[in-house]
C-alpha cells in the first residue's frame, strides 16, 4: 500500500515538475523513490522483528530468573548461565535479521538505482 503511494506521489510530482524532464527521467525518479520507500519498509519491518525477538528473549530469560530466585545457589547459578545463553542467543538471531533485512534493502535500492539508470540512459529521437 505504501509503495502504490508512493508511486502516485512520485507520478503527481512529476506532472507538478512539467516538460523540464523526458519521461524517462520522470519515470526513472519514479521507480528511485519507489524502491528507496520498499527498502524502507524492509529495514523497518527487520528492525521491529529483530525487536520483537530481543524482547521475548529477554523476557524468557527474566522468567528463569525470577523461578530460581528462591531456589539453592548451584540452581541459582545454572539458571542465570542458561537465562544469559537464551539473551546472547536472542540478541545473535535479532542480529542476524536486521543484517539479512539490510541487505535485502541495499539489494533492492541498487536493483532500483540501475532500472532507473538505464531509462535516464535511453534517448528520445
Amino acid at each position: 500500500m505504501k509503495s502504490i503511494t508512493a508511486f502516485l506521489l512520485a507520478a503527481c510530482m512529476m506532472v507538478a515538475v512539467g516538460c523540464d524532464e523526458s519521461a524517462f527521467d520522470q519515470e526513472a525518479d519514479a521507480i528511485r523513490d519507489a524502491t528507496q520507500q520498499q527498502a524502507e519498509d524492509i529495514r523497518d519491518a527487520s528492525q521491529n522483528t529483530a525487536e520483537n525477538i530481543r524482547d521475548q528473549a529477554q523476557q524468557k530469560a527474566e522468567n528463569i530468573r525470577d523461578q530460581a530466585e528462591n531456589a539453592p545457589e548451584a540452581t541459582e547459578d545454572a539458571a542465570e548461565d542458561r537465562a544469559d545463553m537464551i539473551e546472547e542467543r536472542g540478541e545473535t538471531k535479532a542480529d542476524q535479521k536486521e543484517s539479512l533485512g539490510e541487505k535485502k534493502a541495499d539489494a533492492l535500492e541498487e536493483a532500483g538505482e540501475n532500472k532507473a539508470d538505464q531509462l535516464e540512459e535511453v534517448e528520445v529521437e
